[in-house]
């Protein structure tokens, strides 16, 4: 509990500045992500110590390479990006098409989370209220779950959660976000602020459900160890990465 506490601490402060912060300071949280990311998202792979050295950081740098790509290149580079991936299978015996897919789900997922960064730098606060979203519901999903929670939603994927949690982490999700968005949502667009406060605590339990049943089916408690007592970086920022996608979505419909 200890070393939980410690790494926590170490984690708050970590993150804290850039989300404050945003320019350069986002970016560089950013860019850990991806490339922790694309470490924690492969090496649960049982062969993954067997592929091509090359493979991971290609990957990765195909993330960053798209955000800064002129659009009308942005379906040619990325088409071209799954093409070499997958043809790697017919060349690389170590590397299989499960493989392949793995690597090919990391460069889209991260790549569509790394462009919405770029949207979200413009006017940094909108993550404010992401953040106070996801991680309030998360909070509020674990107490009240575990004190009326009886209800399972998935034993399958993740045995814990109750529908009672569901709804009290959407509620809290909600009511915190919209409240702390009081004191900066006069400089950001109210009816997309609005939306990320009822939309992110909904997606932020579907975000956790979903990387968790990757861990399931990889059979593995954590994406690393990384951070001791936390697990990964992906363990961390799992229902942020999916909310950060669908700020991406709402900023496209409203503005």
């Amino acid at each position: 509990m200890k070393q939980r506490i410690i790494t926590a601490i170490g984690i708050i402060l970590v993150v804290a500045l850039p989300v404050a912060l945003g320019g350069y300071w986002l970016e560089a949280l950013a860019l850990f992500i991806v490339c922790s990311g694309a470490y924690e998202w492969m090496h649960i792979q049982p062969g993954f110590k067997k592929w091509p050295k090359y493979i991971l950081p290609l990957s990765a740098l195909a993330v960053i390479l798209t955000r800064y790509l002129p659009e009308e290149y942005f379906l040619v580079v990325m088409t071209l990006i799954v093409v070499f991936l997958w043809s790697l299978v017919v060349f690389v015996e170590e590397f299989s098409i499960i493989d392949a897919f793995t690597c090919i789900s990391y460069v889209v997922i991260f790549s569509l989370v790394y462009h919405a960064v770029g949207q979200i730098s413009g006017q940094h606060q909108y993550l404010w209220t992401i953040v106070f979203a996801t991680y309030g519901s998360d909070t509020g999903a674990y107490f009240v779950g575990r004190a009326i929670g009886k209800h399972k939603m998935n034993p399958r994927i993740s045995p814990k959660k109750s529908w009672e949690g569901f709804v009290g982490g959407i509620v809290f999700g909600f009511i915190l976000s919209f409240v702390v968005s009081f004191g900066y949502a006069s400089n950001l667009n109210i009816v997309l602020n609005t939306l990320l406060c009822l939309i992110c605590p909904i997606t932020a339990e579907l975000g956790d459900l979903c990387f968790s049943a990757i861990k399931r089916h990889f059979e593995v408690k954590d994406f690393s160890n990384l951070l001791p007592g936390h697990g990964g970086v992906l363990d961390r920022v799992d229902s942020l990465l999916l909310n950060i996608m669908i700020f991406s979505v709402l900023y496209t419909i409203v503005l």
